[in-house]
């Protein structure tokens, strides 16, 4: 049977960090907080380190045997989602994204989250999306209404990790306007700056309607507050698909960031690359990845990331299946 287990033997800071609520209205990228999912224009700006996508997952010139990178490694944590409830690693974020100071969650996303969206059943974690009015009143009375709910979990205050190798094993939903994401934030902010200076983690980002490739992307900021991101798509060879479960991996190090699809290592970015040419990140070789970092996992409906496309009419619910999530920590 598997067993969800948190190991002692390579301390993890985790750190209380309570929900600050910064006042709604019209933010900029520089002004934005660390809740805020990527917005991730259709782009092939990647690091010179990149390497190319592979055609076939036999190819050797670009695998990395996960059995073998783990040589170096200790699994820290996991949570394999046995029993029917959700762990208390995982906290539900709720609503539309105005009590986190992200209206729409930064993105025009067209759902509303509810706890009820992720449940646990069969050894794995469920997040639907669904077709459903859900509608609320802002505390200054302003009714607001969404057509969609879904789900959105994350670990901040209960599981972080700073570098480390991290995957996850998710089947993804099939359907236009579907955008599920297993991706990584900060627990605090950098030198007083919000998204995207103080970094985020794209380990997978899914567009519903094309099932042959997904997408991995680290971002930073600049110097004027813009979005600095490093980003490839992977394309399955051709048996595969999102709609089968996949296991989505990154190496996190002093190095950088290497991201694997089911042991296939079909992108790099190093610190240069990501921290660009301003003078935003000189307190660290690093920085802004110098700092923990917490998990999440959500499935968007419509929002930014691919132009805004929503639900075709005949929708009625999609769902986003984990099989696990770990962490390991280098020996």
């Amino acid at each position: 049977m598997k067993k969800r287990i948190l190991l002692p033997v390579l301390a993890l800071s985790i750190t209380s960090c309570a929900i600050i609520n910064f006042g709604e209205g019209s933010l900029t990228n520089s002004s934005l907080p660390s809740d805020s999912q990527s917005l991730v224009p259709s782009s092939n700006d990647v690091s010179s380190s990149s390497i190319s996508n592979p055609t076939s997952s036999n190819q050797t010139n670009s695998s990395h045997s996960s059995s073998t990178l783990l040589d170096d490694y200790t699994l820290y944590w996991e949570d394999n989602f046995d029993g029917n409830s959700l762990s208390d690693d995982w906290e539900p974020q709720i609503g539309d994204g105005s009590n986190y100071s992200v209206y729409r969650w930064g993105n025009n996303e067209e759902q509303y989250y509810k706890s009820e969206n992720a449940t646990v059943s069969g050894g794995n974690l469920h997040i639907t999306a669904r077709k459903e009015k859900a509608t609320y009143y802002t505390d200054g009375g302003e009714e607001r209404s969404y057509n969609y709910t879904s789900a959105r979990l994350r670990t901040t205050g209960r599981i972080t990790t700073l570098y480390g190798y991290i995957e996850a094993r998710i089947k993804l939903p099939e359907g236009t306007g579907m955008w599920p994401a297993f991706w990584m934030l900060p627990e605090g902010n950098f030198q007083g700056k919000w998204w995207p200076t103080n970094g985020e983690i794209d380990i997978m980002e899914a567009k519903g309607r094309i099932l042959n490739k997904y997408g991995a992307t680290i971002h930073t900021g600049t110097s004027n507050g813009q979005d600095n991101y490093k980003t490839r798509d992977y394309t399955f060879p051709s048996s595969g698909a999102i709609t089968d479960f996949h296991t989505y991996g990154v190496e996190w190090s002093t190095s950088g960031f290497a991201f694997y699809c089911d042991d296939v290592k079909f992108f790099e970015v190093s610190p240069s690359t990501y921290q660009g040419s301003n003078s935003l990140y000189t307190s660290s070789p690093t920085a802004p990845f110098d700092q923990e970092f917490h998990l999440l996992l959500n499935l968007a409906v419509g929002g930014n990331y691919d132009g805004g496309r929503q639900p075709d009419e005949n929708f009625s619910s999609a769902e986003m299946l984990v099989d696990y999530v770990r962490i390991y920590h280098h020996n």
